[in-house]
């Protein structure tokens, strides 16, 4: 090989004039060939070593990460099972959305999205002048005709009586639990909410007043009869206007106490305070319409036509029928919320239009469980029962709680509800579209059958597992038998129950690896 080289070199410089310093180098090379390729090889593999070790990390910068898994319920893949799917919408167990009934823009709203709200209280109220100005003239006609029909001084009566009532009601019933204390202890208004002494003396002031009052009021009714003299019934008329009007002031400076209160309340205490202004709310209502009965019965004892028969009951009907719509109209417009919670969402502002059908208001209750509403087609509906299970997301388990009874004409599915077992499930918020999986029949966990996609299943020579995460967040093998592979499946005969949620896919990981499930 030595002499084979030294034979070719010399053939490619022969033809050119070659000095002797030349020919000494070249005889050199000659006698030298084999250390020359030598040091060429082992220069080549000194630049390819140090060429890797440029791209290198030193081994000090590279950090372990910890792998991202998916679960997955092993019910899914059972083949002795049957389910429905369905999509829906986490919502909160109590829950309630307020929808617009009527066409309006908005007026007002009271609220602000995470606000405590009582049972009856106001959130928003759409503009209702217009219906406001047509019920306050039917409340006149209505006035008008029963004045006009039957005894007006018996009905001034049955006013009378009812004003004394409604009197009682709103003062011993509602307001004395807030003011004064059986147990001869400190009034719980007084000793925690009062922040007004001078107005607290005057509250005392006044309901002490009232013990009189009732006393001479419930004496005139004793003998208030219809064969009581129109002077005797006016008289009484005045008397029961004049002691209204003393309990709507103490109502008054008691909702002024609450109202101070409320400034200046820990977030705590703001729900209880609000829940004892709607009580007194409540009772400053009802003396009002109280009053308003006993002016009309003044009106009728003082200047009615009296009459009778079929006409005069048909147009006290009619003008009662009148109110009444117009109320219910009213009422539509004043959106109260119909339980106690937290204002969840307001989609619309103050002045934007609101249209039947669009949801003005969410109330979220105070008991924090998740529900999915979720929808089936009709041939579904027949197969689901309340109790069966339902997986959510894959992972989350939950039960049918309730059933629509027929189909929706307009979409072709009926809402089933689902109660979320686990309420404090991760990555579920209200609001959120998930899909559920309804198990609408099975066979015992201990003979049934599993198909599982292939990279799912860990197979070595002679063994085959399926990983699940432990409470340490650790990878752990469960060793399962196998039967027939279907293309990218394989059945699993034995070693799996509904209960165990397994890793997929199982590539690239070890048993006792610690993960992060996703």
């Amino acid at each position: 090989m030595k002499g084979y080289r030294s034979e070719i070199l010399l053939k490619l410089i022969r033809p050119c004039s070659i000095s002797k310093n030349t020919m000494s180098i070249f005889t050199s090379i000659r006698s030298h060939a084999v250390l020359a390729t030598t040091i060429g090889v082992v220069a080549v593999v000194v630049g390819v070593l140090a060429g890797r070790a440029a791209t290198q990390k030193p081994a000090a910068d590279v950090k372990p990460t910890t792998a991202k898994v998916s679960v997955v319920n092993a019910a899914t893949f059972r083949t002795d099972s049957v389910t429905v799917s369905a999509n829906g919408t986490v919502e909160a167990r109590s829950q309630a959305d307020l929808k617009s009934q009527s066409s309006a823009p908005i007026a007002v709203i009271d609220v602000s999205i995470g606000d405590r709200v009582v049972q009856g209280q106001t959130i928003l109220e759409l503009s209702n002048a217009d219906i406001r100005a047509q019920l306050a003239s039917a409340q006149a006609s209505l006035v008008l005709a029963e004045g006009q029909y039957g005894s007006s001084r018996q009905s001034a009566i049955d006013k009378i009586r009812d004003s004394y009532n409604k009197a009682d009601t709103a003062v011993h019933a509602n307001l004395d639990s807030l003011i004064s204390s059986n147990t001869g202890g400190t009034p719980p208004l007084f000793a925690y909410y009062m922040t007004d002494p001078v107005l607290g003396s005057k509250i005392r002031q006044e309901r002490t007043g009232l013990d009189g009052e009732f006393s001479d009021w419930k004496t005139a009714l004793d003998v208030l009869a219809a064969t009581s003299s129109d002077q005797a019934i006016y008289g009484d008329i005045v008397l029961s206007q004049k002691n209204l009007s003393d309990i709507s002031t103490l109502l008054n400076d008691v909702s002024t106490a609450l109202s101070n209160a409320l400034r200046v309340a820990l977030p705590n205490d703001k729900t209880i305070i609000a829940g004892l202004q709607a009580t007194v709310n409540g009772a400053r209502d009802s003396v009002t319409a109280a009053t308003s009965n006993l002016s009309s019965a003044q009106t009728s004892l003082s200047g009615s036509q009296s009459g009778s028969g079929s006409a005069a009951t048909a147009q006290v009907s009619v003008a009662q029928a009148g109110v009444n719509n117009l109320q219910a109209q009213l009422d539509k417009t004043i959106i109260r919320s119909p339980i106690s919670g937290t204002i969840a969402a307001l989609p619309l502002r103050e002045g934007e239009l609101a249209s039947p059908g669009t949801l003005l208001a969410t109330v979220v209750g105070s008991d924090q469980s998740l529900e999915v509403k979720a929808y089936v087609s009709g041939d579904d509906l027949a197969r689901i029962k309340t109790g069966q299970t339902a997986t959510i997301q894959g992972t989350i388990k939950g039960t049918v709680s309730n059933i629509s009874p027929s189909v929706d004409p307009t979409t072709k599915k009926a809402e089933v509800d689902i109660d979320i077992i686990n309420s404090s499930a991760p990555n579920l918020i209200i609001g959120q579209n998930v899909t559920a999986s309804i198990v609408t029949a099975s066979a015992s966990a201990a003979s049934g059958n599993y198909v599982l996609p292939i990279q799912d299943v860990k197979i070595i020579p002679g063994s085959a597992f399926v990983f699940t995460v432990d409470q340490d967040s650790k990878i752990k093998s469960s060793p399962v038998t196998l039967g027939q592979i279907q293309g990218d499946f394989v059945q699993v005969t034995s070693g799996l129950n509904d209960s165990m949620d397994i890793v997929s896919p199982v590539y690239e990981l070890d048993d006792g690896e610690t993960v992060t499930v996703q």
